[in-house]
């Protein structure tokens, strides 16, 4: 840009910084929770629901703001939040220098925020504006999901997305009773009704991010891979391993479907770091062959007959599923797949025009050690203590060399983790 500086880093590495699509930064404060009995059922509803009830907008401000210092410490710059807190979690994103696509959660069905969907549309609208796009918190439509939002208040999403030029953010299938509710009320699964609402013509949303997907059938995708207008899938793997189990991202890929990768929340995924979701989707080249009906006849009879019939499985999900562990494959999911999303700006990558959210990387560092193939081992890696410094919005977020340590002992970040457990201690007294 004209009247910059440039900066010359020498041997380090620069990488976009890394964009996780579906976040609740609020949730941090659920993070350790013996949640177990929860999940075994719908933990949104039997657990988060009540909680969440009673946080006021300044409790999910403070939590958010340690969450948006976690992300930048794992090389994030980007998040698409999904979340209740109104104009006060927006402030304290902006206030860290991460940057957000905040979708403010609505709801009129069930939820903690059903009595406040006319407030979460007129908010919707206003972070639709240039004193937020310039302190890097771009807007979204938020619908929670399916069954927690009625047809009439779909219709004014849909008309506010097409008028805006705003995508959707919401979950879709993402259990049982989500499923259930639909086929229900109108006799058709989650992604068939809003394809019928009219959630994926032309006339719709520019984009739309349907995140989870666990209980989509192959019907269902050919729905989305033919829709006129863009629908891209979620995938938060370690996350739907608590709450439910991991959709099946072969099927999406199959489908020619774009799908992206995210951590979700805290309260479900205890890290916010996305390289770790990256390491299972590249093991999803030889996982099926622990559940092979070859393998469980090699332990019932131990016999080498039987172990080559079981290894001849693997090479055989191998070879199908090869390219899930290529560097670009892997690093695209959290690269430019999620920051071409939203039609008012690219990220996730290093070109004209794109957001200056940038990651640099010393190669030097354990981590990366030797430094033969540095997008390999990031993608593979943990290599996040190997982060020399981020930028976001061509503004540097901490100091070089010394990234980590100069943001966790920064005054703004030891008042924010204050003001969040004290926070956390009246709401657990309130609980």
């Amino acid at each position: 840009e004209k009247g910059g500086e440039w900066q010359d880093l020498g041997d380090l590495l620069i990488t976009p910084a890394m964009v996780n699509a579906h976040t609740h930064l609020g949730m941090v404060c659920f993070r350790g929770l013996t949640i177990e009995d929860a999940t075994a059922g719908n933990v949104v509803e039997d657990l988060f629901f009540a909680g969440e009830a009673a946080m006021e907008p300044e409790d999910i401000a403070a939590f958010a703001k340690v969450g948006a210092y976690e992300s930048l410490l794992a090389g994030v710059g980007l998040v698409w939040e999904h979340y209740y807190g109104g104009e006060a979690l927006a402030n304290a994103i902006a206030e860290t220098s991460l940057c957000a696509v905040l979708a403010p959660t609505l709801q009129d069905l069930d939820g903690p925020g059903k009595a406040h969907w006319e407030e979460g549309l007129a908010l919707t609208e206003a972070l639709d504006e240039p004193r937020w796009r310039q302190r890097g918190i771009w807007s979204a439509l938020g619908p929670h999901a399916t069954d927690t939002v009625s047809a009439s208040l779909w219709e004014k999403i849909r008309q506010l997305a097409n008028a805006r030029n705003l995508p959707v953010h919401t979950h879709a299938a993402q259990s049982i009773e989500e499923f259930e509710r639909a086929i229900e009320r109108h006799g058709k699964s989650p992604v068939a009704w809003l394809n019928e609402l009219g959630l994926f013509d032309e006339e719709g949303s520019p984009s739309t991010l349907l995140v989870h997907a666990i209980f989509v059938s192959d019907r269902d995708l050919g729905l989305v891979s033919s829709a006129p207008s863009r629908v891209a899938l979620g995938f938060c793997p370690f996350s739907q391993l608590v709450f439910g189990f991991p959709a099946d991202v072969s099927r999406w890929q199959a489908h020619g479907i774009p799908w992206y990768v995210a951590t979700d929340a805290a309260a479900s995924n205890d890290s916010m770091n996305l390289q770790k979701e990256l390491r299972y989707i590249a093991g999803l080249r030889t996982m099926e062959a622990s559940f092979h009906k070859d393998y469980r006849q090699f332990a019932r009879s131990g016999a080498i007959a039987d172990a080559r019939s079981a290894n001849t499985a693997r090479q055989a999900t191998y070879r199908g599923r090869e390219h899930f562990a290529a560097d670009d494959f892997l690093l695209s999911r959290v690269f430019d797949v999620p920051g071409s999303l939203h039609p008012a700006f690219k990220a996730g990558a290093i070109t004209p025009g794109a957001l200056a959210n940038l990651a640099v990387w010393d190669t030097t560092h354990p981590s990366m050690w030797p430094g033969l193939r540095p997008m390999r081992t990031i993608a593979m890696g943990d290599t996040t203590d190997a982060l020399w410094n981020v930028m976001t919005r061509g503004e540097w977020v901490g100091e070089g060399g010394n990234y980590h340590r100069s943001l966790t002992s920064s005054p703004e970040y030891v008042e924010a983790r204050r003001a969040a457990s004290d926070r956390l201690d009246a709401l657990l007294k309130r609980l």
